[in-house]
């Protein structure tokens, strides 16, 4: 995540310098059928790959939690048939 993190840093960082004036040719490179420049293109890459990787997260998370309901309802299982014998 850092690392989507300095990569979203650095092309914003460079957008600016390109509003600006200081990068002036960054404003020419356009992306075909887009209409946009290619930091608004890349921008838009970098948040998409922080969005897929917060919810590859959440359901990573979501399975941990179930994983551990499930060994806590095996062992109260095991206690309840243990008490029947």
């Amino acid at each position: 995540m850092i690392g989507w993190f300095f990569a979203l840093a650095f092309v914003t960082i460079l957008s600016y310098l390109s509003d600006v004036g200081i990068l002036p040719f960054m404003q020419n490179l356009k992306v075909p059928f887009f209409n946009a420049s290619i930091l608004s293109i890349l921008i838009l890459l970098c948040m998409l790959g922080v969005l897929l990787r917060l919810l590859y997260m959440a359901k990573k998370g979501e399975k941990e939690i179930l994983r551990k309901r499930i060994n806590e309802l095996e062992k109260q299982l095991k206690t309840h048939q243990e008490k029947e014998e």
